[in-house]
């Protein structure tokens, strides 16, 4: 196989275990417990998506129905009986904590689930109300059957926590000013919409983090400014691993550049990034009203516009947005590694060294890498983009084409012709 397919091979390999990693850490700190085994009576399983509920976290069931009838659930709203209920479990004993009397079918809809299909659903605008206690509960749904009795199934207890410290602080200083933030301009802007609203809070997102930002991308750019050297050192120095080590690390100090100086600005404003994609991604759902600030405790949650460019931001939209958002990261990503090999060639001849006509092994390791993260992170965003809300895809989107709006500023500050001015005698 070509040595240059082998290695695209490998990076493809490397970014997608990477970016598998990172998500998964994610969904591990802030998304929840892994899933439990479901509650089966006969074909049809009712459970909690989760083990354990914390606060500020949606509840959400899912029945799978593996039967060959269609099971109807009719909402409690609608409904004389009680087609469900939640309970808390105290001292061994069940005791009901729903009261669905004068709800709106709008909140708690009816849904038929097919034979082999599955159905999740939750109840946001109960969700604080049903889970306000630490302990432990209990769910009991009644669906109907064609032509033969109604069918109840019970989920398996499940846990409800308070978040911990960690996730405590991360709520009181980036989830709940984003929050709020987004809840202001939703209410604010003529018609309340949603969209514009994401938008205007990623614009402002991204200019507050605009200098941290910069210095990263300007470090970033400093180091790349080094790679003639640098790949000058590893020839000189090849198969001397610790000299190449060592001399590099001289080269950097008498540089005055750090190789973590690229990397600690990003660290640093990840967490707001992360923060901000949580928030839009789950939108203004009721669930999160113990995120607003006192001041705005009596805003209506649910008056606001979905409506965006022909998109509902609260459903996925599996096509156009996706790819757009992949060619937005695309350009961005193949804007940078251009900018970079311009500058590798431009300080090369500036040294007056011969490039080889075989480089490298690293140097070429290195440029497959960057052609494969050229192709595997779009593909990645546009996947994610496709599966998750439209508001996602807009606030990547949004984020995406600032930074490629800020890397040409760099480029233009750093690439244009410097003006040496002589001193007047």
């Amino acid at each position: 196989m070509n040595k240059k397919v082998t290695s695209f091979l490998k990076s493809f390999i490397i970014w997608f275990l990477v970016f598998y990693l990172v998500a998964w850490g994610f969904q591990k700190f802030f998304g929840g417990e892994e899933e439990k085994a479901p509650d089966t009576i006969g074909p049809v399983t009712f459970e909690l998506k989760d083990d354990s509920i914390v606060r500020g976290n949606l509840a959400v069931f899912e029945i799978e129905n593996q039967s060959n009838q269609a099971l109807k659930f009719t909402s409690p709203c609608e409904s004389e009986k009680n087609t469900l209920r939640i309970f808390r479990v105290v001292n061994g004993q069940k005791v009901a904590v729903s009261d669905f009397e004068n709800c709106d079918p709008e909140n708690v809809p009816g849904f038929t689930v097919q034979p082999e299909g599955k159905m999740p659903f939750s109840l946001r605008e109960y969700n604080d109300e049903l889970f306000s206690e630490e302990g432990v509960y209990t769910a009991e749904i009644i669906l109907d059957r064609p032509e033969t009795d109604a069918l109840t199934l019970e989920s398996e207890p499940f846990e409800f926590n308070d978040p911990g410290m960690f996730r405590q602080l991360f709520r009181a200083i980036i989830s709940r000013p984003l929050f709020n933030l987004l809840v202001f301009f939703t209410q604010t802007l003529p018609g309340h919409p949603f969209g514009w609203s994401i938008v205007i809070l990623t614009l402002l997102v991204r200019a507050l983090l605009f200098m941290p930002n910069q210095k990263a991308m300007r470090s970033q750019r400093r180091l790349q400014k080094l790679q003639p050297k640098i790949a000058e050192l590893r020839e000189k120095h090849k198969g001397d691993q610790q000299a190449i080590a060592m001399k590099t690390m001289e080269l950097y100090k008498s540089q005055k550049v750090s190789p973590m100086s690229s990397c600690l600005p990003m660290l640093l404003q990840l967490p707001i990034l992360l923060g901000l994609y949580y928030i839009v991604r789950d939108g203004l759902s009721p669930h999160l009203s113990y995120l607003l600030y006192s001041f705005q405790q009596g805003v209506d949650l649910s008056v606001v516009n979905t409506q965006f460019l022909g998109l509902n931001l609260n459903e996925r939209n599996m096509i156009l947005l996706p790819i757009i958002v992949g060619v937005a990261q695309w350009i961005a990503i193949r804007m940078s590694l251009i900018s970079a090999k311009k500058r590798t060639k431009k300080e090369a001849k500036k040294s007056e060294k011969k490039v080889d006509k075989k480089p490298a092994t690293s140097p070429m390791q290195m440029e497959s890498m960057n052609k494969a993260m050229q192709w595997v992170m779009p593909l990645m965003i546009g996947f994610f983009a496709a599966s998750l809300p439209a508001a996602v895809g807009i606030y990547w989107l949004t984020s995406t084409i600032f930074g490629i709006g800020q890397q040409k500023l760099v480029n233009w500050q750093l690439d244009r012709p410097q003006v040496v001015r002589k001193k007047e005698s």
